[in-house]
């Protein structure tokens, strides 16, 4: 079955553009010109792409959220004329997975789309432990992106889950930042290394009793980290 996209977009143009080469690359799409028209829509989509500025009342963004609330594992990638660090930013704290800003090569676009699309396929895969992974009294739901701590329970993003999902399936050994960086993000421009560290601090905090001393989500000095589930403490 192909691929199903959802193009959200209220330029023409670059709407008819876009759709007309999905669907020479393989994919179904239906496309938007408008939230409203969307949002009456119950079509379950493999891929969403969103446009910033929209006519209406909604923006792009408020749509994002709308969607990560509802399907918290569907990829979605953001198109906007607004490019600049801070935009990206806010795309990104919206519940995007990618920003992609306008003018862009159509070519950028469809790899960004295949990335997705495959990262997206990877992750679906039962994880090696199951969907459900328990340890020392901390638990993390994979198809509801949910987990639990010592103290609470709460709700994971999508990359935070793909970061653990990599991790724990190779529990005991060291995966270099570039290797999380191919599976979770796929070597786009904005992701670092540097991206890699925030995401770990953040998951530390989360599971971590001392973050500052973490047991479980161990660095690999000049590497990468290691997840061990045991309670040993063993900083390398």
């Amino acid at each position: 079955m192909r691929p199903r996209i959802c193009l959200l977009e209220d330029d023409p143009t670059i709407r008819e553009l876009v759709a007309e080469k999905l669907v020479q690359n393989g994919y179904e799409v239906d496309s938007f010109s408008d939230a409203e028209s969307l949002s009456s829509e119950n079509i379950v989509h493999d891929l969403y792409i969103l446009d910033v500025m929209l006519e209406g009342e909604k923006s792009g963004l408020q749509i994002c959220d709308e969607i990560r609330k509802r399907k918290p594992e569907v990829p979605i990638l953001i198109l906007s004329a607004l490019s600049e660090p801070q935009d990206r930013i806010e795309g990104l704290k919206s519940g995007a997975d990618d920003y992609l800003g306008k003018p862009f090569e159509m070519e950028e676009l469809l790899l960004r789309v295949s990335g997705m699309i495959k990262r997206q396929q990877w992750y679906s895969l039962k994880p090696q432990k199951g969907d459900l992974f328990a340890w020392d009294e901390r638990e993390i739901n994979f198809q509801k992106l949910t987990a639990r701590n010592h103290k609470a329970v709460f709700q994971l993003g999508q990359k935070e889950c793909m970061i653990m999902k990599l991790l724990i399936d190779k529990e005991g050994e060291t995966v270099s930042r570039e290797e999380i960086l191919e599976k979770v993000w796929g070597y786009h421009v904005f992701p670092s290394n540097r991206t890699v560290d925030n995401f770990m601090v953040r998951l530390r905090k989360y599971f971590e009793t001392d973050p500052s001393q973490p047991r479980y989500l161990q660095s690999v000095r000049g590497t990468g980290y290691r997840f061990d589930s045991s309670s040993e403490e063993k900083q390398l």
